[in-house]
């Protein structure tokens, strides 16, 4: 009775463990969700907007469009995650009066007492068009 017992586990166990293999070997890897790349607005390819593309780096932005009328840059809470590697622990805002806004990943300082501060700008990664934009920070 006791090898029925032993042999009946043996094999709910194996099958068990067949089966979630085999399940997990259909799923394909997940890539960790990036923040999306946007372009709000229609710039026309004249426009300096227009010639922008997602991925750009601030310098290469700014050597086309110019200097911002504001800037800001904050934390986005993902830095406080203990392994995570990805781009998005910081974000920038460069504000363009009668042009729009555009949104960089951006490095981040760690303070003292865990205090964040966003700070360089890296990569482009919302475009927002807007020819009545009167490049002032949000309140």
């Amino acid at each position: 009775m006791r090898n029925a017992r032993r042999i009946t586990f043996i094999a709910a166990l194996t099958a068990l463990l067949v089966s979630t293999t085999g399940v997990m070997a259909e799923e394909p890897a997940k890539k960790e969700d990036a923040p999306a790349a946007v372009i709000v607005g229609n710039p026309p390819a004249d426009h300096p907007f227009g010639k922008l593309k997602i991925g750009m780096s601030y310098d290469e932005v700014i050597a086309i469009v110019g200097k911002p009328t504001n800037e800001t840059s904050w934390c986005t809470g993902k830095q406080n995650i203990p392994f995570y590697f990805g781009s998005d622990k910081g974000r920038a805002e460069a504000f363009f009066k009668g042009m729009g806004k555009l949104d960089f990943n951006a490095q981040v300082t760690m303070l003292p007492f865990r205090i964040c501060k966003g700070s360089t700008p890296l990569d482009l990664i919302y475009v927002e068009y807007n020819t009545e934009a009167s490049g002032e920070l949000p309140k």
